[in-house]
């Protein structure tokens, strides 16, 4: 009977921790991931301590949660008309871009993100892209644990800067808007362009 109750207690246990980390610092932090603070800027605004990793943790399933960050896009690439945009520089692709945001509205538009662990370190071209980028737009992306297979990020404001620094760098970010039915691919003109980040 003895063996029966330390699963229980063990339950017990990790729901009221679930319950004292959510009251503490989860809905601060949701609050905080919502108002655009970075997980390093969350983690010093907290009154409770909580580790960078939980921090980290919980900015990721919020984001998935609220559909902000998925896993796979709401319909198959391949009812998707790809398009490469004629630009040369990040504010060309930016003006490029920001209609189709408008017009499908950020619900409905995404970037690839190939962001994973340590991608950074073997893939070159990546590196260099994301070296481009403030320090605050790093600090996002560090902030969120990225699965290994590419994410689709909602492309808000924040995104859309970033994505248009990266991508016409870097192989695998692309731009999607589900409504238009349309996906931008500036890797695939990345190679003949003559501007170098």
């Amino acid at each position: 009977m003895k063996q029966d109750t330390k699963p229980t207690n063990k339950y017990f246990q990790d729901a009221l921790s679930d319950f004292v980390y959510d009251a503490a610092s989860g809905r601060a932090i949701r609050h905080l991931t919502d108002a655009g603070y970075t997980a390093s800027q969350i983690v010093q605004n907290l009154d409770y301590p909580t580790p960078i990793s939980k921090v980290r943790h919980t900015i990721t399933r919020y984001l998935k949660e609220s559909s902000i960050l998925l896993e796979k896009l709401p319909i198959p690439t391949e009812s998707l008309t790809a398009i490469s945009p004629n630009c040369g520089t990040p504010e060309e692709l930016f003006a490029f871009l920001a209609p189709y945001v408008n017009s499908d509205g950020i619900e409905n538009s995404y970037l690839s993100c190939p962001f994973a662990a340590g991608c950074s370190k073997t893939d070159r071209k990546l590196a260099q892209a994301l070296s481009m980028l403030t320090a605050r737009e790093r600090e996002y992306l560090e902030g969120i644990e990225w699965d290994q297979a590419p994410m689709y990020h909602r492309l808000d404001r924040r995104m859309l800067e970033i994505g248009v620094q990266t991508a016409l760098y870097a192989d695998g970010i692309h731009f999607y808007f589900i409504r238009s039915r349309k996906m931008f691919r500036p890797d695939l003109i990345s190679a003949n362009m003559n501007y170098k980040p």
